[in-house]
Order: C-alpha cells, then sequence, then structure tokens
C-alpha cells in the first residue's frame, strides 16, 4: 500500500512524532508499503540516502506562503495514496487536501488546541479541566476548528488510555480510536558505565546528577526540575537537554553552577545524557506518553516523573520509577533525595526501569501502526 505522511516537524528534530516516524517509515517500507512523507523544516542532504521521499517546506517563507506550499505538496502525494497519516500541526491542514483520500488515519499526542492556548496565554487551566470550560470566543473557534478537523480522521492511533478518553470526550466514536503505546527499540546502553559515559560527555566525575529532556517550553515544567534544586544537596546539579523558547528565562533563574544547558543533541546523545545521570526527571504538566520517559528507562535510569496523563501508565509507582504531583519542587525533591540516599532502591528502580522499558514493544507498536494503516476506513 501508499502511504502519505503529513506531519509539522521530522527527524532530526526533536520530539516523540519526529523520533517515532523516523524508526517506523523503514519498518513500514520493510514490510511492502510505500511511502512519502512532507513536513516543515529546512531540506537536509541525508533525506536522500533515507530511500523514501521527504519534502521539507522550510519556516524562513512567511506563514501564508509556507502553508501553501505544505498544501501543495501534501496534496502531490495524498493524491497517490491510499492512506494519509498526519500528525502535529497537519492535522489543521487536512480540509485544505480538497477531494477527501481513501483513508485519513491521524495520530494524536495531546491536545493542540490547549497546547496553543497555553503557549499564547489564553489559558492558565491544566488539560483535564481546559475539556470542560467555557471559553472566549476567539478561542472557542480555534478549538471547534481544531475538533472539526480531527473528526475527519477515519481511525486515530493515541499513545495512551487518558488521551482516549480525552478524544471520545470530543465527539470521536470509541470504535475509531485506538490505543497503541508508544516504544522504543531496544537497546544495550543499560550496560554502559555511567562514569565513561561522563567522561565521554564532559560532566564532572563526581557529584550527583539529574537530566531532563524536554522542549523548553512552560508545558514542559523544566522551571520545576530548577526550583527543586533549592530543596536538594550542593552537589546534585541538572543537566537540561533541550531548547525552545523559554530557555533564556530558565538560565536566568538557574541557581548558578548547578544547571547546565546543552541545548538539542542528536538522538543517540541524548540516550547517553539519561543513562550518565543518577536519575531522570520529567517534571511536565502533561504528558500524552512520554517518549523520553521510556527511553530513560530503557538505558536504566531510575526516573521521577509527574503523575499526569500517560505517565501513570508507564511508571507504577514505586516500582519501577517515583510519581509525583506536578508543578511541585518540594515533592520533586523529595522523590529525588529518596533515590540519592538509598542505592539499594536506585539499583532496584533502575532495573525495573529496564524490564518495565521491554513492556512497550517496538515491534509491537509497528504491528499494530500497520494494521490500522492498512485496514481504515
Amino acid at each position: 500500500m501508499r502511504f502519505a505522511i503529513l506531519t509539522g516537524s521530522f527527524y532530526p528534530e526533536p520530539g516523540g512524532l519526529s523520533t517515532f516516524l523516523h524508526y517506523f517509515l523503514p519498518e513500514a517500507q520493510a514490510a511492502g508499503h510505500d511511502v512519502a512523507l512532507v513536513t516543515f523544516g529546512e531540506p537536509l542532504p541525508e533525506d536522500a540516502a533515507r530511500g523514501y521521499p521527504v519534502t521539507r517546506i522550510s519556516r524562513s517563507a512567511g506563514f501564508l506562503r509556507r502553508i501553501v506550499r505544505y498544501v501543495r505538496s501534501a496534496r502531490r502525494i495524498a493524491r497517490r495514496a491510499d492512506t494519509v497519516f498526519v500528525m502535529g500541526f497537519a492535522v489543521l491542514l487536512i480540509p485544505l487536501l480538497g477531494r477527501t483520500p481513501r483513508r485519513i488515519v491521524m495520530k494524536i499526542v495531546g491536545d493542540w488546541s490547549w497546547e496553543m492556548a497555553r503557549r499564547r496565554g489564553l489559558t492558565t487551566l491544566g488539560q483535564v479541566e481546559f475539556q470542560t470550560a467555557r471559553h472566549a470566543l476567539p478561542l472557542r473557534i480555534l478549538r471547534a476548528y481544531y475538533l472539526w478537523c480531527v473528526r475527519r480522521a477515519d481511525r486515530i492511533i493515541t499513545p495512551s488510555q487518558h488521551l482516549a478518553r480525552v478524544i471520545t470526550g470530543w465527539g470521536v466514536p470509541a470504535e475509531r480510536v485506538q490505543v497503541i503505546y508508544n516504544a522504543v527499540p531496544e537497546s544495550d546502553l543499560h550496560t554502559v558505565d555511567r562514569a565513561a559515559l561522563r567522561a565521554k560527555l564532559g560532566l564532572p566525575a563526581s557529584g550527583r546528577l539529574l537530566v531532563s529532556v524536554a522542549r523548553l517550553t512552560p508545558i514542559k515544567g523544566v522551571h520545576t526540575a530548577i526550583e527543586a534544586l533549592a530543596y536538594l544537596p550542593a552537589d546534585v546539579a541538572l543537566v537540561v537537554v533541550g531548547e525552545g523558547p523559554q530557555q533564556a528565562e530558565l538560565e536566568r533563574s538557574a541557581p548558578q553552577g548547578r544547571v547546565l544547558f546543552v541545548g538539542a543533541q542528536t538522538h543517540d546523545r541524548v540516550l547517553e545524557y539519561m543513562r550518565a545521570a543518577n536519575v531522570y526527571v520529567l517534571s511536565s504538566v502533561i504528558e500524552g506518553l512520554s517518549h523520553t520517559l521510556l527511553e530513560a528507562l530503557s538505558v536504566g535510569t531510575p526516573s521521577v516523573a509527574s503523575a499526569v496523563g500517560g505517565n501513570p501508565e508507564v511508571i507504577r509507582d514505586g516500582v519501577d520509577g517515583l510519581l509525583v504531583p506536578h508543578s511541585d519542587p518540594k515533592a520533586l525533591a523529595a522523590a529525588v533525595q529518596r533515590i540519592l540516599d538509598d542505592a539499594p532502591l536506585a539499583e532496584h528502580l533502575a532495573a525495573a526501569a529496564y524490564q518495565r522499558s521491554r513492556a512497550f514493544n517496538w515491534d509491537d507498536e509497528v504491528r499494530q501502526a500497520l494494521a490500522v494503516l492498512t485496514t481504515a476506513g
């Protein structure tokens, strides 16, 4: 079959959807399917070696111009496709494709209207409260358009039971929504010596390190991880991997000498930072089902995560990680301290984390996703 992939971002740009597609599309090809992809971003020489066409629409053009270019490219590959697989910002462009393709499958990993409202300062509500609140007229219009686009899908893939409940609350019939948990390919990085990785990465050999990997926006809650340092011993430092619009603000708020911002990194390097840490910290306000949390588990690093969204579907509190309330730096610090002070607990959580990550099997995700893409409609 022929799949047209429409997405807002693609590897090597960070994010769960980018990572998923980077690994999934070669699997789809190996199963005998043809794929073509349209995304935003600057053209990259390595795209020619992927074995399938990748069209990147430059973000340097004005908004309307790049939307027109994106839609033109999307129409071209959609006309030849059996299934159009849509995710991210591209969901909003589905009505512009003209003639409805044979099948539309969407991968929904969050509430785009809520995320946009938070970024624009249009709401301070959490995602759950946002679903039933009454909003100002501009936000109601934006949200109505987004939900109308989502309802056009023949099938929707979503990575957690939490999000499945949210989506059916939008009026999408439950039989059109399928939960397919995110997964990560198996790695042997959990066996690599932490000290060796710290030396390779130029990190301090002594002291205790926390790592957070996130786009630097308020929703990701990195400010909570930074604030938690005030409640932890002075030898505990935080490495922040990622970039984003909140970076300057976070750098100003960080205690001197205790937070290292290393910017965006390659996927392999991100995993190395995770493995080099004593504790992985995920302090998001909301998560659909976090790829980075699964990756931290897969490299055998004890994790502390906010008890929001799909995180409790990944970590069983006290079994293979610790869960804390979101936006609570004291609770986050207490959980981190518990791991740092209890070597047997840290060893148990590290081993249990790796075992837990195997429950989110990559082959299962590929098989289930291909089944939806080939039978939707």
